[in-house]
C-alpha cells in the first residue's frame, strides 16, 4: 500500500488525484465489491486494448472498489484470451447467423488483417453477450454470498453469546414475565 505521504502527493494532482484516491474507492463493502465484480468482469470480456484504463474510469464513475475492478480485468490474460475470444466469436457468429471463418494452418498478421472485417462484428457481439451476462452473474453472486455470510456470522455470534451468557432458568421454561412487585397485586 502507498504511504499517506504518497497519497497526499497524488491528491495534489487535482480532480484526478482526488477521485482516484478517494477513500470510498478503496474500501471493501457489499456494494463496492459487487459493483467491482460487475465492472471488472465486463471490461475483462471486451476485445480491446487498455481494458484496465476503461475499468478504472468506470470504477471511479460508479464508485466501486478500484483495485478489485482492475484485478478482475486479468481474467482474460495471454493464457485465457485465445479460448475466450474463440468462444465469443463463435457465440456472436451464431447469434448473428454469420458464416464462421475457416482457420488457417498457420496464423499470420496478414491473414488476421484480411479477416478482421469478417471477425470483428461477431466477436464484439459475442463479447458483449458474455460480458453483460457474466458481469451481472458476478454481481448477483457477490450480493447473495455477502448476505449469506452476514446471516451466518450473526447466527454464529448469537450461538457464542448464548454459551457465554446462558438464559436464566425461568426464561428456559417459558416464564418470561417478571414477577409483579409485592404491593402491586390489587
Amino acid at each position: 500500500m502507498l504511504s499517506p505521504e504518497k497519497l497526499t502527493h497524488f491528491r495534489q494532482l487535482g480532480w484526478v488525484g482526488r477521485q482516484v484516491f478517494a477513500e470510498d474507492l478503496w474500501h471493501l463493502n457489499r456494494r463496492s465489491v459487487a459493483l467491482a465484480f460487475l465492472n471488472g468482469i465486463f471490461w475483462a470480456c471486451m476485445p480491446m486494448p487498455f481494458q484496465m484504463v476503461a475499468a478504472a474510469i468506470c470504477a471511479i464513475l460508479i464508485r466501486c472498489n478500484v483495485p478489485l475492478s482492475l484485478g478482475l480485468v486479468f481474467l482474460t490474460n495471454p493464457v485465457t484470451m485465445p479460448p475466450y475470444f474463440t468462444g465469443a466469436y463463435q457465440l456472436g457468429a451464431y447469434v448473428l447467423g454469420a458464416d464462421m471463418i475457416s482457420w488457417p494452418n498457420e496464423f499470420s498478421f496478414a491473414w488476421i488483417g484480411e479477416q478482421f472485417n469478417l471477425v470483428w462484428w461477431p466477436l464484439l457481439t459475442g463479447s458483449l453477450i458474455i460480458g453483460v451476462s457474466a458481469s451481472a452473474l458476478g454481481y448477483l453472486v457477490i450480493r447473495v454470498w455477502w448476505s449469506l455470510q452476514i446471516r451466518k456470522n450473526w447466527s454464529d455470534r448469537k450461538k457464542r453469546m448464548l454459551t457465554v451468557f446462558p438464559k436464566p432458568r425461568d426464561a428456559a421454561l417459558g416464564n418470561d414475565r417478571p414477577e409483579s412487585p409485592p404491593g402491586d397485586r390489587g
